[in-house]
């Protein structure tokens, strides 16, 4: 009786992220180490040799594997050949199920050469109790793989190393350290391009096209434009556009000032590939993690505005530049702008929104829009000039004062160097005269090294502190020279209002109230000025 010929699938795989070594697993090696195996197995003819380069073992859902199964199914083959069990999957169950359920059903002959298992010549309860004790192995040796690269992830995040495959819209990955973000100068001038356009009034869809407009590319074209093998289900044109969203997240997004937020999305375990997302409490959140593109005093600004009412006109999608700020004295709620024709002619007024929508809720608040803006501008003015008087007054008195004060601390802060240094010196003479032990030596010797360093450290940082002080480069007035920006400004601009406004209060008969930022410097400059009078 002439011998069964089987007909069989080679089947190959790699897959760095399961920890396998690319010498000895390398799809070249797994295919040869089989093909120089079958030269003694006559009774088994090859179909195809099917290859996954890339997939993890823990996943069943990979191309060339669905294949084989596909040919499985239609009878066209009736033997698997791999490597070792590893190959075949690292998940202790999808591998058991297929190897010791659904294979000897179908009549398919399993062959794992290294592994020396060979289902057609079964050794019955031997067979039994190895094969699931080798895919254990293997599923916990994946396991392993998956805590210690989720480890050195972490590590490396809460480092300041970026860990992500590509860099952000502004930056790039350093050439020399790949962990490094740097600034990409054409794109950064982009970004930069943006915060001042949402600064200028333009909402996010106004700033989107106004790029597609210049022909910029998005930050998906621009990737692709670079080089970078960038691919996302997001995109729906064949050339990707600006969209609102984008400009929205790029305003919103705390990498442009030098913070770097990673650990957002995770797998919950190594055999589920879906991300999920973290709370944001629990995000690797890392300071100066590199260069900045925006300014914060710029990022804080837009925050504000992007937490105001910034909705657009349709018209000219430009942002009034009181929208969100202006409210009712009475109710608080917010003034709504509306636009009427009197005598023909065109002309726009703020009006309580309460009371718009009932009568009853709040009484009249209404006032002419350019009467109002022209008033926030004089009250600019006219604060702006009361914060230039006092500051004349208090500017050489305040920074004496700051010098005096840090001169004080600076003094203490040496004289304590001073005396932990004598301390430590008279700890070594009661080591070598045998007063204390060496263990406590040791431990008294490091707290005390720890304390001069913090102080030194210390003393570094207030003499910095002084001679920006004594140069006049402090940062106590950087708000004031926010103010003297717009001392000349002939109409009132989005960007005065967003920089130095919180609010504008009006009550009834068109009388309004400005309450501007800053109001805690303000007055601790004017009791300045004060004692100095």
């Amino acid at each position: 009786m002439q011998d069964k010929i089987y007909i069989a699938d080679i089947y190959l795989r790699l897959s760095k992220e399961d920890g396998d070594k690319e010498e000895s697993d390398s799809i070249a090696n797994q295919r040869d180490m089989i093909l120089d195996y079958l030269k003694s197995m006559p009774d088994i003819r090859v179909n195809k040799i099917r290859v996954d380069d890339g997939f993890s073992g823990v996943d069943f859902n990979r191309p060339s594997f669905c294949e084989m199964i596909e040919d499985i199914k239609a009878g066209v083959v009736d033997c698997v050949i791999v490597k070792d069990f590893s190959r075949f999957g690292r998940n202790y169950i999808e591998s058991g199920k297929y190897i010791q359920v659904l294979f000897p059903r179908s009549g398919i002959r399993f062959i794992a050469v290294t592994d020396g298992y060979d289902s057609a010549k079964t050794q019955g309860y031997t067979d039994n109790i190895i094969v699931p004790f080798k895919n254990m192995v293997n599923d916990a040796y994946c396991l392993d793989v998956s805590l210690k690269v989720r480890s050195h992830l972490e590590v490396k995040r809460k480092k300041g190393d970026f860990v992500g495959a590509f860099a952000v819209y502004g930056y790039m990955k350093d050439e020399f350290n790949r962990n490094k973000l740097v600034i990409d100068d054409f794109a950064a001038d982009v970004v930069r391009d943006i915060f001042i356009w949402k600064l200028d009034g333009l909402s996010a869809f106004a700033i989107a096209e106004k790029l597609n407009q210049s022909g910029i590319l998005s930050p998906m074209e621009y990737k692709r434009y670079i080089g970078l093998r960038f691919s996302t289900s997001f995109k729906v044109n064949t050339s990707a556009k600006w969209q609102a969203k984008a400009v929205s997240r790029i305003l919103t997004n705390e990498v442009y000032i030098g913070v770097l937020e990673q650990g957002k999305r995770v797998t919950p375990n190594y055999k589920v590939r879906k991300r999920v997302d973290v709370p944001k409490e629990d995000w690797i959140r890392v300071e100066e993690a590199h260069e900045p593109i925006i300014e914060r005093a710029l990022f804080d600004t837009v925050q504000n505005l992007l937490k105001l009412d910034t909705r657009a006109s349709a018209k000219n999608k430009n942002v009034r530049p009181l929208s969100g700020i202006i409210v009712c004295a009475d109710c608080g709620a917010a003034m709504v702008h509306k636009t009427n024709t009197k005598n023909g002619k065109r002309y726009g007024y703020y009006v309580c929104s309460k009371h718009r929508a009932d009568t009853s809720i709040c009484s009249t608040h209404i006032i002419n829009t350019e009467a109002c803006e022209k008033a926030v501008l004089m009250a600019m003015k006219a604060h702006t000039a009361a914060i230039i008087d006092i500051e004349k007054i208090t500017s050489m008195a305040y920074r004496k004062s700051n010098i005096r004060k840090l001169a004080a601390r600076l003094e203490a802060k040496q004289e304590e160097l001073k005396r932990d240094n004598a301390l430590r010196l008279s700890l070594y003479e009661s080591y070598k005269d045998g007063v204390i032990l060496r263990q406590d030596f040791i431990s008294f010797k490091a707290s005390y090294d720890l304390k001069i360093q913090d102080a030194e450290n210390a003393i570094i940082v207030m003499k910095k502190e002084i001679e920006k002080e004594v140069a006049g480069k402090a940062e106590n007035f950087d708000w004031i020279d926010m103010f003297k920006r717009y001392m000349d400004s002939e109409a009132l601009e989005r960007k005065i209002v967003a920089e130095l406004i919180e609010k504008v209060e009006v009550y009834e008969k068109g009388r309004i109230e400005v309450i501007f930022r800053f109001l805690n410097e303000f007055e601790r400059l004017s009791d300045a000025a004060k004692g100095v009078a």
